[in-house]
């Protein structure tokens, strides 16, 4: 920690001795009036506190610093929170959110979030779930470390907590706003308010539609003939209705009711870092990839168009009780989320493997129900409370093999046998040689396209219920004791049933080694004293012919699981007020993420005559230790705030997912160290209208030395920049009589960092920065106003996330990171070029 010391140090005197510089002219100049920071009003402790109150590490950011920033969504916040990562992948409903390091990958639905998304109060319990167009956003905070002794959830890595404007009471008002940009971008949106019965009941209802061209150029080769489509289009529209009802001076509550629709096609890939070996295999059956490999280009290869539909809907009703001693708070919600989506999983014009949209969707109901009772009595600040869930996840799958597949692992399969890329006809061939001749199947027929999963359900039902409190004590009038303590206990039931349309070849070496047939042929090959080669390279050869898709052997047996998870975790902390301007604090807190199941075909159980039985998907719970020392400071008479802390924190049992080229896997991580730096500064210099937002994050984030998994072992985890900075600079003032110009600016620099669960070295991404931009001219009563902005004007080019080419190459020896690459090859999904556009806008 000495070095991680020494760079706070530095990073602090610094930025003491760089604003010292800045304002000092200002006081020499004696101006008759001074601009001071406003109070920042935030509710991370469920109640309503200055920002400078909160003995935590936390962002705040309001309505106008978001709209400043073209804030829209959950991705669009990582411009200004340093430390934040959101990406998304196979689809942009799976997003992940990463602070510290730390966030679970997306793309198993089987997974909860690490970082907890909370918009009004409501719990999003996967983070593609939350991701949407907001709309009128109010204000986000970013909570750094785990939450749980004043959110509803127990998160272990943080919470993204969203407010939404609410209803105005006294008056009617309102606004429209359309946006026009490249890519044939339109987003038109408004919003009317006001009173409904004088002082007790308001509404507000919101709509937003938009949609946008793709900025991939997609080629689409279905065998007939090839067409270039735009992938990564929007086509979405959203409604949000309110009811804001205060009967009278002890009751107030806010109801909302919203529906979300996006028909989109999303999301392809290009290809990243390809070999020519593997190029060489997706031509030969007359398949396209790009080689070499030109990410900037934004071209990707299909044989089938990319769908995504997803609905989304929910109701939610909080209320606040005045009980004389204390408050009593109560939500209610309920919510539903649907999702249909095809894919072309490797991403190629070969037509090697698919999902099809009808057999590929999910269903997530939500209900869930939290009272908290709060109030003030002396030194003591209390709260307790209570929170149920019950949700209802239904998921189907069914990846099928394309009419190239068998060819080209025919290929595959002979290379180097039979020159120069092998023979077509070489999967029938490998079969009659590991059955020694018993089985012979005519080229063509081993594995037909449209053969593989013909439907795989998954039913998940997730009952947690938890009890929690969280208080302060003033021990003087300087030193307050916060502690908060929290039981939760989690039930996860799973059944799951399956069924395949085997193909041919895989059914006769099942047939003949049994429902895990490389085991078995293992088994009988050592029996009959087979080289060790000779093993080796049937075992291989058998599980490509057999991948999770093709076996039948769960088809009879299917899943029935559950488990229940148990912990108390809690957090405790010292706070002291050195004087009107500083605070000093210091605190431990545990954060629990209970367990689950894999959702995905997993063939660990006991191989029988009749199939797969008492298979164990389950993962284990997800434990994090947080210790945190900072501090936080008003300076130079209110016009710098400055709030930097340290933190350690442990994570046992990380729950990972991996995708290695065929299948996802979910593996518990014994042990997870993340240390760092996270600084925040809002500065307002001595000119009028001009301001500066900014942050900077040093994060190490590292898989203990001594871990299972040696191929990950001591290396920095993925999605994880040592260092992030963002600054922004708005300047807002009066141009001329009643009208009013904006220029504001704000930029992201991150250092390299892997992209990739395996940690492969060509899933790496340099390090790079991004430049927001935005010029705009309105009337002081903002009768109208007019933006021209910018988003990414450095055209930087770069990878969410890169991944394994499915089928296309592999690494050597035990396939991990720290093999040869051999014919290893990727594919990447990219994040958005640069953009530019238009808004107009009126308020009344």
């Amino acid at each position: 920690m000495s070095r991680l010391a020494s760079k706070w140090q530095l990073t602090l005197a610094t930025s003491a001795l760089a604003l010292t510089g800045v304002t000092l002219p200002a006081v020499a100049q004696d101006a008759p009036e001074r601009r001071t920071i406003e109070v920042i009003t935030v509710t991370a402790q469920q109640r309503e506190e200055s920002l400078q109150d909160v003995p935590l590490s936390m962002a705040a950011y309001d309505e106008v610093a978001l709209k400043n920033a073209g804030v829209k969504d959950i991705k669009d916040l990582m411009s200004l929170a340093p430390g934040l990562m959101v990406t998304s992948t196979q689809s942009e409903t799976i997003t992940t959110a990463r602070i510290r390091g730390i966030g679970t990958v997306g793309d198993n639905f089987g997974l909860e979030s690490s970082v907890g998304v909370y918009i009004d109060g409501v719990f999003r319990s996967r983070n593609g779930v939350s991701f949407q167009d907001i709309g009128e956003i109010a204000g986000i905070e970013v909570l750094r470390g785990p939450q749980g002794t004043l959110f509803g959830k127990n998160t272990s890595a943080g919470v993204l907590n969203i407010s939404t404007v609410a209803p105005d009471m006294d008056e009617f008002g309102g606004h429209l706003e359309g946006t026009f940009g490249d890519y044939g971008y339109r987003r038109i949106s408004g919003g009317i308010t006001g009173p409904i019965v004088e002082d007790q009941l308001a509404f507000r209802l919101f709509a937003v539609k938009g949609d946008r061209d793709g900025y991939m150029d997609l080629v689409v080769d279905d065998g007939s003939s090839t067409t270039v489509q735009d992938s990564e289009t929007q086509d979405y529209y959203s409604i949000r209705g309110q009811l804001l009802w205060t009967p009278n001076d002890q009751v107030s509550g806010r109801i909302i009711a919203d529906y979300s629709n996006r028909d989109e096609m999303c999301c392809s890939a290009v290809q990243w870092d390809y070999t020519a070996a593997a190029a060489a295999f997706v031509n030969s059956v007359g398949g396209q990839a790009a080689f070499p490999a030109d990410p900037d280009a934004r071209i990707g290869f299909s044989n089938r168009p990319f769908v995504q539909d997803i609905q989304d809907w929910g109701i939610s009703g909080e209320f606040d009780f005045e009980l004389g001693f204390g408050t009593l708070t109560s939500v209610t919600a309920f919510r539903n989320w649907e999702n249909s989506r095809s894919q072309d999983i490797d991403y190629s014009s070969a037509d090697l493997a698919y999902r099809d949209v009808d057999n590929n969707y999910t269903d997530l109901d939500r209900f869930s129900q939290e009272f908290r009772l709060q109030g003030v009595n002396g030194k003591l600040d209390w709260l307790i409370g209570g929170f149920f869930s019950r949700e209802d996840l239904k998921l189907s799958d069914g990846i099928r093999f394309g009419a190239d597949w068998e060819p080209y692992l025919g290929r595959l399969l002979t290379a180097g046998t039979v020159p120069p890329l092998g023979t077509p006809a070489g999967v029938s061939a490998t079969i009659s040689n590991v059955t020694f001749g018993g089985v012979n199947i005519p080229p063509g027929f081993a594995i037909p396209g449209g053969t593989g999963v013909n439907q795989d359900n998954y039913d998940q039902s997730a009952t947690s219920w938890a009890i929690f409190t969280h208080n302060s004590y003033a021990l003087t009038e300087r030193l307050t004791l916060t502690a908060g303590l929290r039981y939760t206990h989690e039930k996860k039931e799973l059944e799951a049933d399956f069924s395949t349309t085997s193909p041919l070849g895989c059914g006769a070496l099942e047939q003949a080694f049994g429902y895990d047939p490389v085991a078995g042929f293992v088994a009988a090959a050592t029996q009959a004293n087979a080289p060790d080669a000779t093993i080796a390279g049937g075992a291989r050869a058998i599980g490509l012919i057999c991948l999770p898709y093709a076996r039948s052997g769960l088809d009879s047996t299917g899943y029935d699981q559950s488990r229940t998870d148990k912990e108390v975790s809690g957090t405790i902390r010292l706070d002291y007020q050195f004087n009107d301007d500083v605070m000093g604090y210091a605190g431990f807190s545990r954060g629990f993420k209970a367990g689950g199941f894999n959702l995905d075909r997993q063939f660990n159980g006991t191989v029988t005559a009749t199939g797969i039985q008492d298979v164990n998907s389950g993962f284990a719970p997800e434990i994090v230790d947080a210790y945190e020392i900072g501090f936080k400071s008003q300076l130079f008479d209110d016009v710098v705030r400055l709030n930097a802390n340290l933190f350690y924190q442990t994570i046992d049992d990380f729950q990972l997912n991996s995708f290695t080229g065929t299948a996802f896997v979910v593996e518990s991580i014994e042990e997870i160290k993340s240390k760092g730096l996270e600084l925040d500064f809002y500065y307002l210099p001595p000119i009028d209208g001009l301001e500066f937002t900014g942050g900077y994050a040093y994060v190490d984030a590292q898989y203990g030395d001594n871990i299972t998994n040696t191929g990950l072992a001591g290396k920095t985890i993925s999605l994880s920049p040592e260092n992030f900075f963002t600054l922004a600079m708005t300047y807002e003032r009066e141009i001329f009589d009643g009208y009013y110009g904006l220029f504001s600016v704000d930029g992201r620099w991150v250092t390299d960092y892997n992209t990739g669960s395996d940690l492969d070295p060509e899933k790496a991404q340099d390090g790079f920065g991004m430049i927001n931009a935005r010029l705009g001219l309105s009337r002081e009563d903002q009768a109208w106003s007019i933006e021209l902005w910018g988003k990414n004007l450095t055209d930087e080019t770069y990878a969410q996330v890169a991944f394994d080419a499915f089928g296309q190459g592999s690494r050597a020896g035990d396939g991990s990171s720290n093999g040869a690459r051999s014919t290893a090859s990727y594919a990447a999904f990219l994040g958005a070029p640069r953009t530019w556009g238009v808004t107009l806008r009126t308020e009344w």
